[in-house]
């Protein structure tokens, strides 16, 4: 199974590196990743929701209809930044964690973006190590700002209070204070990035990692409740004006490349890290933290974050580069593993020894060159006790979602996992647990 991925990986690596060095240079990467946001929770896909920007982006760019992340924020987080399923490092990264992920030296995006020329900045929630000696400056960012931790005070900018990592905020690794939303900062270190690099030098890296919408919720300007007054559950109502404000952030990004000019220049990838959390006990976060009840959501899809179901980690993502990626969508299951490779062949980075990834290079679905692509196993697991796991290759599905029982659906006919076939189809669930006895044995032991 690895192999083929990594011969994949080489094939649709040729065709994107061909792409890109027939023009000057190399995109800029600008990487968005909401929180907690779930499949319901994005206006072209609920209509009731106001995000006109993300919606505007999605509609023009590539949608990603089966787009998989990890159940909860620090395995996404894992994932992501290095191409790998974060069972690969321990199930520490298997859990929400303000532990150490990996060892300093780990190939992650933006060193290895920055190994080919690029420029590194990122603003948001790390939350891969809550430490500054385990922050994203030493993982190849130049430039880094927002929490090591995880969720913080919309306007308090504390962690958790009864935890060592409480003081988190952070600029290159040194604990500053400032004020305002942590929205409205985030949106503003990312567009100064953008105005200050419009001379296009070389290209640029930069991961806006949002605290929205995760809790808590707090929006003390009127203006993004009164863009959702068509909501009638005021908890909806506000945890639609914290995603509203987020979408503005986003348009904020959009205009800056505009004016400066680094539009066309410029792939812009959404994704959200998890399904949304639907139910909140409050009290957890620095005040204001109120408990909240179904105020986020996931409809259809079954379940929530933290679990192996759909709705716990198929979420809403598309990528958007006018002129060089047509409009529409990819109902092929993606992870989010695949952006390490698929960004590796776009800018050229030259693999020297196997990098282990559990990736594939996406970028001929991106362009529509390939329609369908070869079946692959998709793998999650959550929790320090592989509390829940699943297992999906091509259109099956096998999910543990706690307890010892194993269920199997047909999740290209079924994406509701309404229909349990494990009873019925007992030759499938044993080939599906041989795939899934395959990734277990590449985890850390």
């Amino acid at each position: 199974m690895h192999s083929m991925r990594i011969s994949i990986f080489l094939a649709f690596a040729v065709v994107a590196f061909t792409v890109i060095h027939g023009q000057a240079k190399s995109p800029n990467i600008l990487l968005i990743v909401a929180d907690d946001q779930g499949w319901n929770d994005i206006g072209y896909h609920n209509s009731e929701l106001h995000t006109p920007n993300i919606d505007r982006l999605a509609k023009s760019g590539v949608e990603l209809d089966c787009h998989y992340v990890q159940p909860q924020c620090t395995p996404t987080r894992v994932a992501l930044m290095t191409g790998r399923y974060p069972t690969r490092f321990g199930l520490h990264c298997a859990v929400a964690s303000n532990d150490q992920a990996y060892p300093v030296g780990t190939l992650t995006m933006a060193s290895m973006l920055k190994s080919v020329g690029y420029e590194t900045g990122m603003s948001g929630k790390w939350h891969m190590g809550s430490k500054p000696e385990w922050g994203p400056n030493q993982y190849g960012f130049d430039y880094a700002h927002g929490s090591l931790a995880g969720a913080v005070g919309m306007y308090d900018h504390r962690y958790r209070l009864n935890t060592p990592f409480a003081v988190t905020w952070h600029r290159n690794g040194e604990w500053i204070e400032e004020e305002g939303h942590v929205t409205d900062l985030t949106a503003g270190e990312a567009v100064r990035w953008i105005e200050s690099h419009a001379d296009r030098k070389q290209p640029w890296f930069f991961y806006v990692p949002f605290h929205a919408v995760h809790t808590p919720l707090a929006e003390r300007d009127a203006k993004w409740a009164d863009m959702n007054a068509n909501i009638d559950d005021p908890e909806r109502r506000l945890f639609a004006a914290a995603l509203s404000h987020m979408d503005d952030a986003v348009g904020q990004m959009i205009t800056a490349l505009d004016a400066t000019g680094q539009r066309a220049d410029t792939l812009v990838i959404y994704t959200s890290d998890n399904g949304a959390q639907v139910n909140h006990s409050g009290n957890t976060y620095p005040p204001p933290d109120p408990k909240l009840t179904k105020f986020s959501s996931n409809a259809p899809l079954r379940g929530a974050k933290t679990e192996t179901f759909e709705g716990g980690f198929r979420v809403p993502a598309f990528v958007n580069w006018p002129g060089k990626l047509e409009t529409h969508k990819v109902d092929a299951p993606l992870h989010v593993v695949d952006w390490m490779p698929t960004l590796a062949g776009l800018v050229g980075y030259e693999i020297e020894e196997d990098p282990t990834w559990d990736g594939t290079n996406i970028w001929p679905l991106l362009t529509g060159e390939l329609r369908e692509p070869p079946e692959r196993a998709i793998y999650t697991v959550w929790g320090a006790g592989r509390n829940r796991e699943a297992i999906r290759y091509g259109d099956w599905k096998l999910v543990r979602n706690g307890g010892n029982k194993w269920l199997l659906f047909d999740v290209a006919n079924d994406p509701n996992e309404t229909t349990d076939l494990a009873a019925r189809e007992t030759a499938r669930v044993e080939q599906l647990m041989q795939v899934y006895g395959e990734e277990r044995k590449r985890d850390a032991k």
